[in-house]
């Protein structure tokens, strides 16, 4: 045996069948029901809407759900909790549970229905304790969750702090560097080259302009720029941080130029 809440999701008057929505059994369903159901208890309400004198959407009540060969269907309905038999007593208390425990679970939103149901279980005073327990709770989550998130800044902080210090770097260079090996070191490079190869296929020296630029590169008299590389003493920082081989080549950096100052420069030229 199971029950439930809902309001009426639709109703045919010609026809004198609709379907109820679920609050419990299946939130996003649906159960059939037809007006002879309510006729026989509530016949006033049943000719309010045969007439549409009654807002089918506004009217909500308590129903015990069968199936059948054609689905789910209301068998037994009632308009207030008062008015369900005491044989429902145990089904009653489940819903309670379940209603309480919801009020308590500030991990997951708040329910549309919650206030209206609470009210129809438990009553006014009841949903307003419950109201705020769970606002006390959710203030408890939120402190908790804003010193997570002081811990973690401070943590963040000291990490860049170390990195500009072994280093000898700037703020902004160590930042930026901190967030270039927060990127890399789920990667598990183990080589230099493939650390150049995915810098060079993903266009990554563009993310991180103070310590990134232009590389001029030199190897047997013949000279290229390389847009988006990182000078030597990053790129050996780099490696070492992240515990790569170095595989060296012939080739060398003749000069470098980063995005930032790059950015300076024409900035002034324009002045």
């Amino acid at each position: 045996m199971t029950i439930d809440f809902g309001s009426i999701k639709s109703y045919n008057a010609d026809r004198g069948f609709g379907f109820v929505g679920c609050t419990f059994s299946n939130p996003n369903g649906k159960v059939f029901f037809h007006i002879k159901k309510i006729k026989k208890e509530y016949p006033e309400l049943a000719q309010k809407l045969d007439n549409s004198e009654a807002a089918f959407e506004t009217v909500n009540f308590w129903y015990e759900i069968e199936t059948n060969e054609k689905g789910e269907q209301v068998s037994k309905l009632w308009l207030g909790k008062e008015n369900i038999p005491q044989s429902y007593t145990h089904e009653l208390c489940d819903l309670i549970q379940k209603v309480e425990s919801i009020w308590k679970n500030v991990a997951s939103p708040k329910p549309s229905w919650l206030d209206l149901v609470t009210i129809e279980l438990l009553g006014v005073d009841r949903r307003d304790e419950l109201s705020v327990e769970r606002d006390n709770l959710e203030s408890q989550l939120r402190a908790a969750e804003e010193e997570r998130c002081r811990e973690a800044e401070a943590l963040l902080q000291n990490e860049i702090a170390r990195i500009a210090k072994k280093h000898r770097l700037e703020k902004t260079k160590a930042d930026e560097l901190h967030q270039l090996l927060t990127e890399m070191r789920p990667l598990g490079f183990t080589h230099s080259r493939q650390l150049s190869e995915h810098i060079a296929a993903y266009r990554l020296g563009y993310r991180y302009p103070n310590i990134s630029g232009i590389v001029t590169m030199e190897d047997g008299g013949r000279e290229w720029k390389f847009h988006g590389g990182f000078p030597t003493e990053i790129y050996k920082i780099i490696c070492r941080e992240l515990g790569l081989d170095n595989q060296r080549t012939s080739a060398t950096v003749k000069d470098f130029e980063s995005f930032e100052d790059l950015h300076i420069n024409r900035s002034s030229s324009k002045g």
